[in-house]
């Protein structure tokens, strides 16, 4: 038998990745233990923010610098923040990478 906390936790992790996926969600649990936890959608219209992985930010946006050198400019604040999404997995909001690549100064 599950207890209370084993329902909340899974309850909220899927909450929270939902949270970072996809906005805003209402979450309903279906049967005991989180086990028919669905998501909905709300119906209104939402901006869908997409992630950004490490190795997007070299081949797709073009970032030159190595993960280190990203992980002191974040340090610095001259970086966007990084979302931990697993114990090794991490990703920027592609929005925040754009604004910071349209605020570097081009080359002549």
């Amino acid at each position: 038998m599950c207890s209370y906390v084993q329902v909340a936790e899974s309850c909220i992790s899927t909450y929270i990745l939902a949270r970072l996926l996809v906005g805003p969600v209402r979450i309903s649990v279906q049967a005991p233990c989180g086990a028919g936890v669905a998501l909905q959608r709300s119906t209104s219209m939402q901006q869908v923010r997409k992630l950004v992985s490490k190795k997007e930010l070299k081949t797709v946006h073009g970032i030159p610098y190595s993960f280190a050198h990203i992980a002191r400019l974040e340090k610095a604040g001259q970086f966007p923040k990084r979302i931990q999404l697993g114990a090794c997995r991490v990703a920027w909001w592609e929005d925040e990478v754009e604004d910071w690549k349209s605020s570097r100064p081009r080359a002549a």
